[in-house]
């Protein structure tokens, strides 16, 4: 891109602003900052626009800011007066390349690497770093740069952007002792062991690969008299023991710190878009449920319901087990889609009156595996890695039972996901009290004791006793009126 005077008024008008925190006429920016009035209009309506400024009409009426000047980036004002930020076509959102060769061309790649770096420059500067420099209090991209001898431990100041550094460099007799000072004097307590012993001469040819080393250190340095005022910075040292030489940088990271948190942000917002996948794939298997007619209307409320009560007795009743409030949340919202597998059950088996031949209760019994196979296109992610595992082995080990006399897995006991279990006795219960082709529906207490006398299955008796319990809760009840 072009450097353009409009940029540069904006960035004048926005530090002006900042210096004088009030309202500021069209007339004394014009006259301060050497900035032409027809200008003022057209840029401020755009540094409004971006949320960086208001303004005020009116006799008394002006500008100012609209945030603070630590939270104004010049990255931000340069890009919402420029039409683009690229320095080269082909790092446009288009990516236009006159060859056809954007995801081969060493250029492209050169030139993307010098954008980033100019990207995270720009971001990095804050307004409140122009209006308020000090002398510690915005640092260069390199503080100093230190190149020592190993072999006759003599040391010299590469580069340093402070003066003050390089002439301490100059009267100290050894490394060591500028070590000590700059600790001492620069560095936030609770970081000065570390840093020493990172920086110490007597570390610097440890644990050589090939007699070349390089590492990192973050750490905080003080800003000015209060002890508590810091910028984080980091310590470099590269190593080459064949050359005896090593290079030692100690440089601000506020530039690689924008370009973390930058990182951090967007991963979270993908998880956070994954997610939403996630849930809008499960809305829809539910959707579809309800319209095959394979599930009643209201049927994933009921579920859900009845899974997170019976989950939050065994929560109760029973801490050993670990269960936490977000794995009640995740099963009782997945609970719903445990038979998704009977999508591919034909219809006319799903709603027969009366009862069905083996040859039928085989195709049925296959739901399971279906269901489970349907949640492995589910998006994957770190986010919903545990969402995964639960909605596979609810589908696959709804229909276990405690004694091993399940299907389709034959599990027994504990060997059964607790997730599985609990949907599991729910999903029995949930049949009882409704209609289905082949049998009449049953009154709530009918579908408890059946249910407790095992003629829906074995069940584990601790779960027995919770679901029991939970049944016997007023919230419970009132559903079922």
């Amino acid at each position: 891109m072009q450097l353009t005077s409009t940029m540069d008024y904006a960035i004048r008008i926005v530090c002006y602003l900042a210096a004088q925190r009030q309202m500021i006429s069209t007339s004394e920016l014009s006259q301060e900052l050497s900035v032409p009035s027809s200008y003022i209009p057209k840029i401020t309506k755009k540094l409004k626009q971006a949320g960086i400024i208001k303004a005020c009409e009116g006799t008394n009426g002006g500008y100012m800011l609209a945030k603070q000047p630590e939270n104004i980036s010049l990255m931000e004002i340069i890009s919402c007066v420029e039409e683009t930020m690229a320095i080269n076509r082909c790092l446009e959102e288009d990516r236009f390349c006159s060859r056809n060769l954007k995801d081969t061309c060493k250029i492209h790649k050169i030139l993307l690497s010098l954008q980033n770096t100019y990207n995270n420059k720009l971001e990095s500067v804050k307004v409140s770093d122009v209006i308020r420099p000090g002398e510690d209090e915005y640092f260069g991209r390199f503080y100093v740069v230190l190149k020592l001898n190993l072999k006759e431990k003599s040391y010299e100041c590469v580069y340093s952007h402070i003066r003050e550094v390089y002439e301490k460099v100059r009267k100290t007799e050894s490394y060591e002792e500028f070590i000590s000072q700059y600790v001492e004097r620069y560095v936030y307590v609770p970081d000065k062991k570390m840093v020493h012993g990172f920086l110490s001469s007597e570390g610097l040819e440890e644990n050589l690969v090939d007699g070349c080393m390089e590492k990192d250190l973050p750490y905080r340095r003080i800003t000015g008299k209060d002890k508590n005022e810091y910028v984080w910075m980091e310590a470099k040292k590269y190593i080459d023991a064949n050359e005896n030489t090593a290079i030692i940088t100690l440089h601000n990271e506020k530039i690689v710190q924008n370009t973390v948190i930058r990182m951090e942000q967007e991963l979270v917002k993908k998880e956070q878009d994954l997610a939403k996948q996630y849930w809008d794939m499960v809305s829809l298997l539910t959707t579809v449920l309800n319209h095959n007619q394979i599930v009643e209307s209201g049927y994933q409320d009921d579920i859900s319901f009845y899974t997170k009560q019976v989950y939050l007795q065994l929560q109760k009743n029973y801490p050993e087990y670990g269960i936490t409030d977000e794995e009640i949340a995740s099963v009782a919202h997945l609970a719903p889609i445990h038979d998704i597998g009977k999508i591919k059950v034909p219809i006319e088996i799903l709603n027969k009156n009366g009862k069905l031949t083996d040859e039928e209760m085989n195709v049925v019994k296959q739901h399971p595996l279906v269901g489970a196979a349907m949640t492995r296109r589910f998006p994957e992610g770190v986010i919903t890695e545990k969402l995964n595992q639960y909605s596979y082995e609810i589908c696959r080990h709804h229909h276990e039972r405690y004694d091993g006399s399940g299907y389709p897995d034959g599990l027994k006991g504990n060997a059964i996901p607790m997730c599985a279990q609990v949907v599991g006795i729910v999903d029995a219960y949930d049949a009882l009290i409704n209609d289905r082709p082949y049998k009449r529906k049953y009154e709530p207490e009918e579908a408890i004791q059946m249910i407790s006398n095992g003629e829906c299955g074995a069940f584990s008796n601790q779960l027995m006793q919770c679901f029991q319990e939970a049944a016997k809760q007023q919230n419970w009840l009132k559903r079922q009126n």
